[in-house]
């Protein structure tokens, strides 16, 4: 999967999560976006190459200015996000 279906794997994957997409730039390869539920939990996710075939993906969560060190919202995306990518890659709607 090339860097813009992952941009684009990501922000679906965001907004199936709930969160709202605040930014998006394919030129740096980053998205933001902001989930209000009981609280204000904002991620900020980067894409960028590894190696030829293959796509480096960071995500960064806070609350308000702290950064989340609870594994779980970090994990509830990348397995949100491994299940879209499959499915992409596999052409499933």
């Amino acid at each position: 999967m090339d860097r813009e279906n992952t941009l684009r794997t990501i922000i679906a994957t965001l907004q199936d999560l709930g969160f709202v997409v605040d930014k998006a730039d394919g030129t740096l390869g980053t998205v933001s976006a902001t989930k209000l539920d009981q609280y204000a939990l904002r991620m900020t996710v980067t894409v960028r190459p590894r190696g030829q075939n293959q796509m480096l993906v960071r995500a960064n969560a806070q609350y308000n200015i702290r950064a989340v060190e609870d594994p779980e919202p970090y994990q509830r995306f990348f397995d949100a996000l491994a299940q879209a990518m499959f499915l992409t890659a596999h052409q499933v709607d």
